[in-house]
């Protein structure tokens, strides 16, 4: 470790920086951006974070960004069925919709439900995923509650033309092709493409049905970044989906299909001087969804969202050991109702204006991050976010860290708005979250350990009112969540590891039962060997006892995952993973009358790829 933390970040926040502070960031250190929203070496970031880089992913042959994220430290992935189907992000143990998520910098929560739909983004499409864990909102603002998960497709500078096609059970297809390059000196441009189908699996076991529950999905990332002069560039990116998931209707009712549509679009302005930086970017992202009977005997319902944004982020360096990040936020979302959905919401558009400071600050061993945010909200009114972060040097490899913060999460359209059932009078959803870290780095491993809580109260729940009476929401559900991780990287000989433990209670304050669908404890261990031509893999992943929302016990599983890749040449190479090689069973949700949702057992996918 070098002498100063802040000196690293801000050798890389300003390409000007003095010599001095440029050398002390090694060349080949990642570099986040997700944290602050500055780019600034992982070494930098006092928040805890875990980074999965392109050689990560092709290292694991993993086919999706949720089997990505199921290695890391703290994110527990729960699916109702295969990747198309419904799936939630635990992060922390908080909601899914208390997680962020950015696809090439722009948010893809849904407006209506909170979460977010990444099951279907092909892995081989990323070059990497940055997660944030602890509140994040006193930079980002709503969603942030649990951290912030940012998957980036293109890479910087990167030249690349490839071609990937797959085929395994369940007559799972995939076709790719993913170019990138320069354009001509001042420009480059990165386009990827995708086709993926599977008849997939019965995800419900609900007699006396048989039905297969298979998806349809088609992907496009686009991405260009233009060099006008030493200080002015412009970039653009661009992504859409259109997929078809089918999904098992619960109540004895025929097989479900969702449609979905979405697009989104962004487009930034920077202006790179000696101690500052300036980017403007403006955004939109729309989705339209069609869910009903996957026969098309009956009509389907629908639902239409957008969300147009406009940021404006400024850097200053004002001294070398400061570095201040100020932005501005504005925000408009829009949400309809159409299809069989005869009534629209009782409002159909609300926005948001916010402004943050962030400030990093380093003298001698100490290291500082300081951040303050203020949102005013047309449903809600306004409210106001902190974080703070400490880190102090106490060796050269060795770095004790605390962070706080607050957190909050705006209610979506459905709580809002849904007609005759939503409630208007709802307040953003609050937390509180303090943690304490130590971080170890030496030639042959590195590792971090942190101690964690976060209080959340005002949560929305959705009640009757009264016997019989309509489900209306209301701020009433509190939670504790306590735990502690621990994660290590280290090689013995030839081969890779790299390990994660979590132990976590997560409850609700009020009745003291644990909170559905998280384990209380989580292990994962990745394994890579490199011998010869070929590439050798293994991630075992346990998930503890669980229960679901209706007190049902789901058991303990382990996993194990098998993937091997062999080199006929520097074009071309063949793959072959096996996916829960030893064929555990295990139940991923309780449904109606106490049928299940049952996870996939042994899958065998092969795959090639040739590079042009």
């Amino acid at each position: 470790m070098n002498k100063s933390l802040l000196a690293m970040a801000v050798a890389s926040l300003l390409p000007y920086a003095p010599v001095s502070l440029a050398q002390d960031t090694a060349a080949d250190e990642t570099v986040v951006v997700t944290a602050n929203r500055v780019e600034q070496p992982q070494s930098s970031v006092l928040a805890s974070v875990s980074i999965i880089t392109r050689k990560d992913i092709e290292a694991m042959q993993a086919d999706s960004a949720l089997e990505v994220l199921r290695t890391l430290p703290g994110v527990e992935i729960n699916s109702l069925g295969g990747k198309g189907q419904e799936t939630s992000i635990y992060l922390r143990g908080t909601a899914t919709q208390h997680t962020l998520v950015l696809v090439d910098g722009v948010r893809v929560n849904s407006a209506t439900s909170g979460g977010a739909s990444i099951g279907l983004i092909p892995a081989f499409a990323i070059e990497k995923i940055e997660v944030i864990r602890g509140p994040r909102a006193a930079i980002y603002g709503s969603d942030a509650l649990g951290g912030v998960i940012s998957i980036t497709t293109a890479g910087k500078g990167k030249s690349l033309h490839k071609a990937t096609v797959g085929y395994g059970e369940n007559n799972h297809k995939l076709l790719g092709w993913h170019s990138s390059g320069q354009l001509n000196e001042q420009t480059h441009g990165s386009f990827i493409a995708a086709k993926e189908k599977s008849d997939g699996y019965r995800v419900y076991q609900r007699a006396p049905s048989e039905d297969e529950h298979g998806y349809d999905s088609t992907s496009f990332f686009g991405s260009v970044t233009h060099q006008i002069n030493e200080q002015w560039s412009v970039d653009g990116s661009a992504y859409k989906q259109e997929s078809d998931n089918e999904y098992a209707g619960q109540y004895g009712g025929p097989k479900q299909e969702s449609n979905n549509d979405f697009y989104s679009l962004l487009g930034g302005v920077n202006f790179q001087g000696d101690n500052y930086h300036s980017k403007l970017t403006v955004s939109t992202a729309r989705n339209e969804a069609w869910d009903g009977d996957a026969d098309g005997a009956s009509g389907k319902s629908a639902l239409f969202t957008r969300r147009n944004n406009v940021t404006w982020l400024n850097t200053l360096t004002p001294i070398d050991e400061v570095a201040l990040n100020i932005g501005l936020d504005y925000t408009k979302e829009k949400a309809h109702r159409g299809g069989t959905s005869t009534t629209d919401y009782d409002d159909t558009s609300k926005d948001n204006k916010a402004a943050f400071l962030t400030s990093l600050i380093g003298v001698d061993e100490f290291t500082a991050e300081a951040s303050v945010r203020h949102d005013d909200d047309s449903s809600f009114g306004g409210h106001s976010t902190w974080s703070l972060g400490l880190g102090y040097q106490l060796l050269d490899d060795l770095q004790v860290v605390a962070n706080s913060g607050t957190g909050f999460k705006a209610p979506t359209f459905n709580d809002l708005y849904w007609p005759g059932q939503g409630n208007p009078e709802l307040e953003p959803e609050e937390s509180v979250s303090h943690e304490l870290g130590l971080r170890g780095y030496s030639d042959w491993v590195d590792w971090e350990v942190s101690v964690y809580k976060t209080d959340i109260d005002n949560l929305i729940e959705w009640a009757p009112v009264g016997a019989g009476g309509a489900w209306i929401p209301s701020n009433v559900a509190k939670a504790q969540i306590k735990g502690l991780e621990v994660a290590a990287s280290f090689d013995t000989w030839s081969v890779e590891h790299k390990v994660s433990a979590e132990w976590k209670d997560p409850i609700n304050k009020e009745t003291h039962e644990q909170l559905a669908r998280r384990g209380k404890q989580n292990f994962s261990w990745r394994m890579n060997y490199y011998i010869a031509k070929f590439d050798l893999s293994m991630v075992a992943n346990y998930v503890g006892d669980r229960r679901d929302n209706n007190n049902d016990k789901m058991e303990s599983y382990t996993t194990v995952d098998l993937a091997t890749r062999y080199h006929f040449t520097d074009h071309f190479s063949l793959g072959v993973k096996v996916s829960n090689a030893f064929n555990e069973s295990y139940v991923t949700g309780v449904g109606s009358s106490g049928y299940y949702y049952l996870a996939d057992g042994r899958n065998v996918f092969a795959n090639a790829e040739y590079q042009f």
